[in-house]
């Protein structure tokens, strides 16, 4: 039945799992296929899984996007940003996010899978997932280049500020400040002065990106997907900054994905 097919790739876990029943009753090929991936909802259906990462961390926030998108339990453990042992124990470097939990395939020595793009195809594979693999799209390419000469400015120091675990002792800030002036000692006072004239380079840029936008919600008209899933994160952090004018389309983009992916927004300072 085609009808439960929409249903089957964009609904809730129980939803996919109800259409994937009704399609198994049907019989013939389609019953076949709709009983393996029923197979494979039942044995993933009662996973535990754990997500090690950092609030603030885009290449984090990839896997939550995915995983609340499309109603996976996973517990979410957030760490300080200066904390050494904790991470380290993980992988035996100080790298995030991890994801842990039975079945979840962990290179020799490691607790968990780290790497976002290891851990979201691992994710696809083992829950029967359809999520569009990211087209390279050169437009959206040659964009993101100039977004990540303003948004590193303009949310470095206001992202430090935010109430998160992240940075929720002195070592954290400590940590991030001395990572980030490594090359330059100046960066943060640089980016303080130049808030205005970064500020307005954002709005210009947010402008354009609303033009990128061809589907609902998404960067390609098929709808949703992995390019989607490695633009929002640096997106959302900019709700970090005081003054940003969001064009109604890509506010829209930004709050409706997050919302579906479980994923809260930033308040400006």
């Amino acid at each position: 039945d085609r009808s439960l097919v929409p249903i089957i790739i964009r609904g809730s876990m129980a939803m996919r799992r109800n259409a994937l029943m009704g399609m198994a009753a049907l019989g013939g090929a389609g019953s076949v296929i709709a009983a393996r991936h029923l197979y494979r909802w039942y044995s993933r259906a009662g996973r535990k899984l754990t997500l090690h990462l950092y609030d603030h961390c885009p290449f984090c926030v990839r896997v939550e996007l995915v995983l609340g998108r499309f109603g996976i339990p996973f517990e979410r453990v957030v760490y300080g940003y200066g904390d050494m042992k904790g991470p380290v124990a993980l992988t035996g470097k100080k790298v995030l996010p991890v994801l842990e939990g039975p079945g979840v395939p962990a290179p020799d020595g490691m607790k968990g899978l780290p790497e976002s793009l290891d851990i979201i195809a691992w994710v696809t594979s083992a829950y029967g997932l359809t999520l569009p693999c990211d087209n390279g799209r050169a437009d959206v390419l040659a964009w993101k280049k100039k977004y990540d000469e303003v948004r590193r400015p303009l949310q470095r120091p206001r992202l430090i500020q935010m109430p998160v675990k992240d940075w929720a002792s002195e070592e954290d800030i400590k940590y991030v400040k001395a990572k980030h002036t490594k090359n330059n000692p100046n960066f943060y006072e640089e980016a303080e002065k130049n808030t205005d004239e970064l500020v307005e380079k954002a709005n210009a840029l947010l402008v354009e990106f609303e033009t990128l936008l061809e589907g609902d919600d998404a960067l390609c008209s098929w709808g949703f997907g992995m390019l989607d899933v490695k633009i929002l994160p640096d997106l959302r952090n900019m709700t970090c900054v005081k003054g940003i004018k969001w064009p109604p389309k890509v506010l829209d983009y930004v709050k409706n994905n997050c919302e579906k992916g479980k994923v809260s927004l930033y308040e400006g300072i």
